[in-house]
């Protein structure tokens, strides 16, 4: 079995510089080393070991490959794997958000993988994203559907019953609030959490048909974002959110029994479940918003083009798309849609009946990145959110503050 080593990352190693580990040759693949495996899903509870071992699992057909395994909180997770990439190093193999894939295709970062994928089994066509002038660049790690979730006793304790619109989402979550003194409704609405938080906000603008771009134009301050932004605020103003809060602070609520309903993606979700909260107090729809869309989180898997073991971290991928390692991180990567075709097996999808709302989001669902602007999501998003939250906080219009985030933006892009 492989021998695993653990990294934490944090500011000192990214100082450092954490050299992309492995001996080697560049011409084989089952070559002995060690692979650096970053991802911030390691130090997720209940998942992060159950990943590692699935991980693993390629030691059953490379016994001469260890891995190294580098945990960074995902809150520093871009930033981290930045500083050290800019220094010529950083990890192996990594996990990528999708807002931050084309920042690493505009440095250069990401080795291609055209072979890897060529005699990959029932492939899934999301798996396009990751392309750019038709090369391959990542596959599928997880794709992660958004729906609406609540706890079925908090819900019962306040006499609500599950909100198909916005307005009927602000009544519960106060009712809940009044009722029982717990948090009715929270989702993240802080530039503190910038990029997770622009994925969860992008739910709003999807699932009012807005978008962010249209035809290689900015559509920023179109009338169903303007829309979308004002029910985002009628909720934030709303006596039973939890402002203030961040992710890890309202979802360990919920996982405690303290939080009524949330809108969040189908892997965390999972992670709250335990003896407070099991999955069979937990009900799920999906969002209520008037156009049925939504976005996804999607996260690929790469190899550091930088990397002296490049051969072995790409014979890593090519195992796993393979059928049964497929199966095996289906069942751990459990409910996120993976690379292939493969699903979960049937007692977990019987277990968790929440998942199917899930399920059926995924089906209306759009990427976080502006379209025909892809490397420019991550400044466009900063300008973006920057304005949503002086809507939030500063009693800017909606109106004025997407006005002013689609001027910024032009200006940017011209």
């Amino acid at each position: 079995m492989s021998r695993i080593k653990t990294t934490i990352a944090i500011a000192a190693a990214a100082a450092l510089g954490l050299t992309a580990c492995g001996g080697g040759a560049e011409d084989d693949a089952q070559a002995a080393g060690t692979l650096s495996f970053a991802t911030w899903q390691f130090l997720e509870p209940n998942r992060g070991d159950k990943i590692l071992k699935a991980i693993e699992g390629y030691s059953t057909t490379n016994e001469d490959v260890s891995f190294e395994k580098v945990e960074v909180a995902r809150a520093d997770y871009e930033k981290t794997l930045s500083t050290q990439f800019g220094a010529g190093a950083g990890p192996d193999l990594f996990v990528i958000p999708d807002a931050y894939f084309p920042q690493l295709i505009d440095s250069g970062i990401l080795e291609p993988l055209d072979d890897v994928v060529e005699d990959a089994s029932g492939f899934r066509n999301i798996n396009d994203n990751y392309k750019v002038d038709g090369t391959q660049y990542g596959v599928i790690w997880e794709v992660v559907p958004y729906a609406m979730f609540w706890n079925e006793d908090i819900m019962a304790a306040a006499g609500v019953t599950p909100p198909t619109d916005v307005a009927e989402l602000v009544a519960a979550g106060d009712a809940i609030k009044a009722a029982t003194g717990k948090t009715g409704f929270t989702v993240r609405h802080q530039m503190n959490e910038e990029t997770p938080w622009w994925t969860d906000f992008s739910n709003w603008v999807f699932g009012y048909g807005g978008a962010w771009s249209e035809d290689s134009k900015l559509t920023i301050n179109s009338g169903k974002n303007v829309e979308a932004l004002t029910a985002f605020k009628s909720v934030y103003d709303a006596s039973g959110f939890g402002k203030g809060q961040d992710a890890s602070t309202y979802r360990s609520a919920f996982a405690a029994g303290e939080l009524g309903l949330s809108i969040d993606n189908s892997s965390a979700v999972m992670t709250l479940l335990g003896d407070a909260v099991p999955a069979d107090k937990v009900g799920a729809a999906v969002l209520p918003f008037p156009d049925g869309g939504s976005a996804f989180a999607g996260f690929s898997i790469g190899v550091n083009a930088n990397s002296d073991n490049k051969e072995a971290a790409k014979d890593f991928i090519k195992w796993m798309l393979t059928e049964d390692a497929q199966q095996d991180f289906a069942d751990t990567l459990f409910p996120s849609a993976i690379a292939t075709s493969a699903t979960a097996n049937d007692e977990l999808m019987a277990a968790n009946p929440w998942v199917s709302a899930f399920n059926e989001q995924i089906n209306n669902a759009s990427s976080v990145n502006v379209e025909g602007f892809d490397t420019q999501t991550a400044e466009i998003r900063t300008i973006i959110l920057t304005q949503v939250e002086r809507a939030l906080t500063q009693n800017v219009s909606p109106q004025d503050a997407l006005d002013e985030a689609q001027k910024q933006a032009e200006a940017l892009v011209k």
